[in-house]
C-alpha cells in the first residue's frame, strides 16, 4: 500500500476509529451466515456496531455490515426493520407497522391503538371475580393511558385538537 493509500484510508476515520460522517446519520445493518440480525442508525456507525460486537449476546453471528447514509435515516430504519425483520430488533419490528415519524401522527396512532384495546376489554364477559378484577383493571389502565394520550396531542402544534379516531 502507498503512502497516499494510507493518508486517505486515514482520513476516512476520526481519532476513534470511526467514519467521517459529517454530521450525517448512517443507516446500518448487521448480518449474520443466515440473514440480516440487526439494523440501527447512528452518526458513529463504526462505533456503534464495535458497541454490538462487544456487548451483544449475538456478536458472534456477525460476519457482515453494510453502511448507507439515506436521506431521512430515521424513516430508512423504521422501514427497514418492518420490511427485512432484522432478527435481534424489538422496535418496530412486532406485528403493528411502524408508527410514523410525527409526533402528532405517532400520538394519533397510539391513541386508536389504546381505544382498540380499551373496546376489547369492555366487551370481555368475565368467567370469574378474578377475572372481571383483572378486566377492571385493564379498563383503568387503558382510560389512563387515553386521557394521557388525549393530553399530549392536544399540547402538540399542529393537532388541531384532533384527538384521533372513535371515543
Amino acid at each position: 500500500m502507498t503512502r497516499i493509500d494510507t493518508q486517505f484510508l486515514r482520513a476516512l476515520f476520526d481519532e476513534e476509529g470511526s467514519l467521517h460522517t459529517a454530521g450525517r446519520t448512517a443507516l446500518y445493518r448487521l448480518y449474520g451466515p443466515e440473514g440480516l440480525l440487526y439494523v440501527g442508525i447512528s452518526v458513529s456507525p463504526l462505533t456503534r456496531v464495535r458497541t454490538h460486537l462487544r456487548d451483544q449476546a449475538w456478536a458472534s453471528e456477525v460476519i457482515g455490515v453494510r453502511i448507507d447514509y439515506p436521506d431521512d435515516p430515521e424513516a430508512a430504519e423504521r422501514e427497514a426493520i418492518w420490511a427485512e425483520r432484522p432478527r435481534h430488533n424489538v422496535v418496530f419490528n412486532g406485528s403493528l407497522p411502524p408508527p410514523p415519524p410525527d409526533r402528532v401522527q405517532r400520538l394519533r396512532v397510539q391513541l386508536a391503538h389504546a381505544r382498540q384495546q380499551l373496546e376489547g376489554l369492555e366487551s370481555a364477559v368475565p368467567e370469574s371475580s378474578a377475572h372481571l378484577r383483572l378486566i377492571m383493571r385493564g379498563i383503568d389502565s387503558k382510560r389512563a393511558k387515553i386521557a394521557r394520550l388525549v393530553g399530549e396531542l392536544a399540547a402538540q402544534p399542529g393537532s388541531k385538537g384532533r384527538s384521533g379516531t372513535g371515543g
